[in-house]
């Protein structure tokens, strides 16, 4: 997953817990350990989900870490790789399934990944020194500085408007029109987030 997303989710969640715990203390007939069993549902979702699934690829094995397992295949036993609808599928020589859920992308972006991992499995090893599939697109230089500065804009976007239904749903007693309000700051707040895949996703088309 894109950092954004990782950096944007995991704050959502932080904020949402503080908020649930917050909301339950105030209440007399309701015991603040009451919202833990669901933050440690949405932290774990959020973990195994989001943040540890993810591809390597080394000049003599690829990794593929998915949520609950990590599979390192030698470079020999790949001989291609699929876009499939949970992810990138792994073709292997001695026919073990495996599929890369940490690709699991817009079809474009997978069939382009995949298309990286077959020439990194059928190029001579002293020709290709490894790339990670989550570069795999010709992009135009970027500014170190402005890609954080980007990141980090589109990050704390997606975490407001994660984090706006929650801290309305905890402040039930509220007027129909902080809905409406409510809609338009997580639009604003999603823009960042938004615009910066729409340029990436573009840019991976033109080429």
């Amino acid at each position: 997953m894109a950092l954004p997303i990782r950096l944007g989710t995991g704050a959502a969640v932080v904020a949402t817990g503080a908020i649930a715990l917050i909301s339950t203390a105030m209440q007399d007939d309701h015991p603040i350990s009451d919202p833990l069993t669901a933050l440690a549902i949405y932290a774990a979702l959020w973990w195994l989900g989001i943040v540890r699934p993810a591809v390597w690829l080394s000049p003599g094995e690829l990794v593929v870490r998915n949520p609950l397992r990590t599979h390192r295949i030698a470079r020999d036993n790949v001989v291609s790789a699929r876009a499939r609808s949970r992810g990138v599928a792994i073709i292997r020589r001695d026919g073990r399934r495996c599929t890369a859920v940490g690709l699991w992308k817009p079809r474009i972006a997978q069939e382009r990944a995949a298309s990286l991992i077959t020439n990194w499995a059928q190029t001579p090893p002293s020709s290709n020194q490894g790339e990670a599939p989550e570069s795999s697109y010709p992009e135009t230089q970027e500014s170190p500085t402005r890609r954080r500065v980007v990141d980090i804009l589109a990050a704390a976007g997606l975490a407001v408007a994660l984090t706006i239904p929650a801290l309305l749903l905890a402040w039930p007693h509220n007027p129909q029109w902080l809905w409406a309000v409510a809609g338009l700051i997580v639009v604003i707040a999603i823009v960042p987030f938004g615009i910066t895949r729409q340029a990436k996703d573009a840019l991976r088309r033109d080429h």
